[in-house]
């Protein structure tokens, strides 16, 4: 009965370690798999972040002074072409005028947009951080199928220093179509 007491004694230890290092084992796994879970999370997290983004950008046109040819929009309402047609002195500022081309078969009014400008460094990049900008609400009704003209004003920038103008969140409040007979 002696020795049994003690083959028990000597043997529990060892199946203790045995069991012991199973549960580090599965332990380590899961940590593992734990590791792996949150990389894939963060990894979606920043594929989401770079799609919205990208969706962004289809709503903003970035034009540059002395470039030709015009950017595409999306808006509510359809896509627009914006082109920066002129820059000249006024006041304290710059006098741009902007083209907008309705490629749309309806009258779009009531015109609302952000305008941000400002100067760019040696490379070309916009100065974000020395920025200005403002809400536009457009007098001009952009005619479908048409190019449409409007001048704006904009502060603080000569057109020497003047190296950008975004335009964002464009909205309209009106539409109007011609009636079908």
């Amino acid at each position: 009965m002696k020795r049994l007491i003690i083959g028990i004694l000597v043997i529990s230890p060892v199946f203790l370690m045995i069991n012991c290092s199973q549960g580090s084992r599965e332990l380590a796994d899961t940590n593992k798999k734990i590791q792996e879970l949150r990389t894939e999370v963060d990894e979606l997290k920043r594929q989401a972040e770079w799609e919205k983004l990208i969706d962004g950008f289809e709503g903003v046109a970035y034009l540059t002074p002395g470039a030709n040819g015009y950017t595409v929009v999306k808006t509510d309402m359809g896509t627009l072409a914006v082109s920066l047609d002129d820059v000249k002195p006024y006041a304290n500022g710059s006098k741009v005028t902007l083209r907008f081309g309705n490629v749309t078969s309806a009258t779009l009014a009531g015109l609302k947009a952000k305008i941000e400008w400002g100067g760019v460094d040696k490379k070309g990049r916009p100065l974000n951080e020395e920025a200005k900008s403002r809400d536009v609400q457009f007098k001009e009704s952009l005619l479908p199928g048409a190019w449409t003209n409007t001048n704006i004003v904009l502060e603080g920038a000569s057109p020497s220093e003047l190296g950008f103008i975004r335009i964002r969140d464009i909205q309209n409040n009106e539409i109007r179509l011609i009636r079908a007979n």
